[in-house]
């Protein structure tokens, strides 16, 4: 089964097949629909660049149910070790991005995950969701995946997959964020081909904030990706930094 996201595959997977559409709907739209656009500050220059944080204190500053929606359900929060660098998709046929590829497989660090729904009773594929994950490396390390990232996307604008029903094609895209944390990056992910890929947006925002990676999906919702990332990383710099 090929990889969808980050982390959480097997949920992912179900999830990220047809989840509803609070973006741009797959149509490439770039604007916010004049909202102003989610922000939230870094703490580069205040905060010790090689001080790392257990599972359990990520774990703790993981997004409360309530900054999802009133209401909303959570699932369980997972603590572990990150070695998982490279989703997002499946990169394997690509040559170009071999070497950063190789590079995001061997990163550490340690990591808390869970994923929401906003709607409690929702339970369908293509019901919302929002999934976050923290993950605690060194800030220049953290800064290094984010810029391994970019060149993987930009290297591998366009990959050939193959399924067990027929190939399929995977296009990327990365655009930087410059209001979120300390630097920021918005990945897309279209995938054409066979009967189930009708090309739609999946949305995920990679950013740090001192040496904490913040990872933030919600599928075809770009603009609850966006929110929900600026709230998470808000929530990082205040509990794990101390940020105002």
């Amino acid at each position: 089964m090929r990889r969808r996201g980050t982390a959480c595959a097997a949920v992912l997977l179900v999830l990220l097949a047809g989840c509803g559409d609070g973006g741009d709907g797959g149509s490439g739209a770039r604007g916010d629909g004049g909202s102003k656009r989610p922000s939230a500050s870094g703490v580069d220059g205040t905060a010790d660049p090689a001080k790392v944080f257990t599972d359990a204190e990520l774990g703790a500053a993981l997004l409360p149910v309530e900054a999802v929606g009133k209401g909303a359900k959570a699932f369980e929060v997972s603590l572990g070790l990150f070695d998982q660098g490279s989703g997002g998709g499946d990169w394997s046929t690509c040559a170009a991005g071999r070497d950063a590829r190789g590079e995001l497989w061997r990163m550490r660090g340690a990591s808390a995950e869970r994923t929401f729904r906003p709607d409690p009773a929702a339970v369908g594929e293509g019901d919302p969701f929002v999934y976050e994950r923290l993950v605690s490396m060194p800030a220049e390390r953290a800064g290094h995946y984010l810029e391994l990232r970019r060149e993987l996307h930009e290297a591998c604008g366009r990959v050939t997959v193959d399924t067990d029903a027929a190939p399929v094609e995977e296009h990327h895209e990365v655009r930087p964020l410059p209001d979120l944390g300390d630097e920021a990056v918005l990945e897309t992910t279209r995938t054409t081909g066979g009967d189930e890929y009708d090309g739609s947006a999946h949305y995920e925002v990679e950013l740090r904030v001192g040496g904490v990676l913040v990872i933030v999906g919600a599928g075809t919702d770009r603009a609850l990706t966006l929110s929900s990332a600026a709230e998470a990383a808000r929530r990082v710099g205040k509990d794990l930094y101390g940020a105002s």
